[in-house]
């Protein structure tokens, strides 16, 4: 009877551990799941509006950002309430992003005079990913797929 148990053990064992790792996997896919804007709502109209970083410390009331579109939804700019350093070392208060795609949770666009490369050599492309009506986040295209940069939260 006792090398029964030892044969039945490791196989028990293996059997939690794969229903444990499905566990897992469905939370995750559950909690990581992409936020859409609703119906007939439009991803550009979702997105246009005041927004500030979570992690400043004034938030809405001295650091934020507001992003318009062109009327044709070409072009996104995204114009910050106090000048901040870009990778050049020069200060702007501007950046201006060509669309290059958008889904029903985010929009691709490629900064003009973008200076950061990819490891290809390529300049820079952000997606910027909604994840609720009030909240979304940036996420480079050359990064891993669960990469992205904190959260920013549209001011009231």
């Amino acid at each position: 009877m006792a090398s029964r148990i030892h044969t039945i053990l490791p196989q028990l064992a293996l059997g939690m551990f794969l229903q444990g790792l499905v566990a897992v996997a469905a939370f995750y896919f559950w909690w990581n799941k992409p936020y859409e804007v609703p119906g007939e709502d439009d991803i550009f109209a979702a997105v246009e509006g005041k927004w500030a970083w979570t992690t400043s410390d004034s938030g809405c009331t001295k650091e934020w950002h507001r992003i318009t579109f062109t009327p044709d939804r070409r072009v996104m700019t995204i114009a910050a309430s106090k000048p901040y350093e870009k990778t050049d070392g020069t200060m702007d208060s501007l950046a201006v992003y060509d669309i290059e795609a958008h889904t029903r949770n985010s929009i691709r666009g490629a900064i003009r005079g973008e200076t950061r490369l990819t490891d290809a050599g390529k300049p820079v492309v952000w997606d910027l990913v909604l994840q609720s009506p009030d909240r979304y986040v940036w996420h480079r295209t050359d990064w891993p797929k669960i990469a992205r940069t904190r959260t920013i939260e549209r001011c009231p």
